[in-house]
């Protein structure tokens, strides 16, 4: 018996050492779900150039129970073997904060990430063709940068070949059943254009018997 409760001992210290370090000691690392929604456009600020955006929406999360700051939250966008790094990073639903350390938990943080290319003296053109874009972070306390998600997207002919505006953007919605994001390329000042056209048809427009009502 003497035995037996010297096993069950040792089994429950091992049991809580291993609690133990599972949620108070263990680092763990921040993970990412796919994007479910991606959008390339351009920004029209006081810049030289028009700035290239890439917007996605994600949740991250961490895999310790104490939670992990991420310092920084960037893009490398590769296309015919060149890369470029889009770290100019904003955060947030409506009104953006610039990206500076964000913490995430194990409930995760949902939320849209909004990234510009780091040289914004020249005009980063969004060819057709076809892009790899990565989703990196750098955690605080970490040497070594951490790739959170892989993305494969197309540019399609025709968006931005008659010039660069504001009104146009690409979005990518994913599929889960076909594995894959849908693009479509949407015009802006076509939908203002076509609610307004909506509006003015659905405009509520009185009777002569309405009309003499005061």
């Amino acid at each position: 018996m003497e035995i037996l409760s010297s096993v069950i001992s040792v089994i429950a210290l091992i049991v809580s050492l291993f609690t133990a370090w599972f949620t108070m000691l263990r680092k763990g690392t921040v993970k990412s779900t796919h994007p479910s929604f991606i959008a390339i456009r351009y920004d029209f600020v006081s810049k030289r150039h028009p700035q290239a955006k890439v917007f996605l929406r994600s949740c991250l999360y961490s895999t310790s129970k104490r939670g992990i700051v991420v310092e920084n939250l960037f893009l490398n966008v590769i296309h015919d073997g060149k890369s470029e790094e889009f770290s100019f990073w904003g955060y947030g639903e409506k009104d953006l904060s610039r990206g500076s350390g964000l913490f995430v938990g194990e409930n995760g943080v949902v939320t849209n990430h909004h990234f510009n290319p780091l040289n914004a003296n020249e005009l980063y053109a969004f060819n057709p063709g076809i892009y790899k874009i990565e989703l990196m972070a750098k955690l605080v306390g970490r040497k070594s940068l951490l790739c959170l998600s892989k993305i494969s997207l197309e540019v399609p002919k025709g968006a931005f070949e008659e010039g660069v505006t504001d009104n146009i953007a690409i979005y990518y919605n994913w599929s889960p059943l076909e594995q894959k994001y849908i693009a479509s390329i949407e015009d802006r000042n076509e939908q203002l254009s076509g609610f307004l056209e909506s509006s003015a048809n659905n405009h509520f427009h009185p009777t002569q018997k309405d009309a003499r009502v005061k």
